[in-house]
């Protein structure tokens, strides 16, 4: 057992570490949605794409480090420069969570 002692202490820092980085990805909630149920199913799916898709390829940025322009002009450039493959319903619920949910309070 003692061989494996370091295991402990390395799976502590690891956790920390991935803790640190982790970015401000809110899950929607019906506030998000004014409270419609339709709006708040597809915030969701918006958040999975985000984090499925984009997060597929390199960090996940906090969704308030842009506004709605900005995130628009993001989304666009890696579309257009097919760095990901979105269909258009793809494209419009991760849009809808990015503006939705960038100006939302931390907790």
């Amino acid at each position: 057992m003692k061989r494996r002692a370091w295991m402990v202490p390395l799976s502590a820092a690891l956790a920390a570490t991935l803790s640190a980085c982790a970015a401000f990805i809110p899950e929607p909630d019906r506030s998000d949605a004014g409270g419609r149920d339709e709006v708040l199913a597809e915030l969701r799916q918006g958040r999975g794409v985000y984090v499925e898709k984009c997060g597929g390829c390199h960090r996940l940025y906090d969704v308030d480090a842009y506004g709605d322009e900005e995130w628009r002009g993001h989304v666009k450039d890696m579309v257009g420069e097919k760095l990901v493959k979105l269909t258009p319903g793809e494209h419009a619920v991760l849009l809808r969570y990015l503006t939705a949910v960038n100006s939302k309070p931390r907790p």
